[in-house]
């Protein structure tokens, strides 16, 4: 995904959000390491996951 695409969806602030809701240090870490997924499946495994 392109870096400009990120920044109009204003996804970095979305995971400084998340960042806050997190305890420790790693799981801080995790939440800056996450990233959008432009692959159907995958996106479709992950959707799942959150039922």
């Amino acid at each position: 995904m392109y870096p400009n695409f990120l920044e109009k969806l204003e996804f970095y602030k979305i995971i400084e959000m998340i960042s806050n809701f997190c305890v420790t240090n790693q799981g801080k870490q995790f939440a800056f390491k996450l990233t959008p997924s432009n692959q159907v499946t995958q996106v479709r495994q992950l959707l799942q996951e959150t039922r």
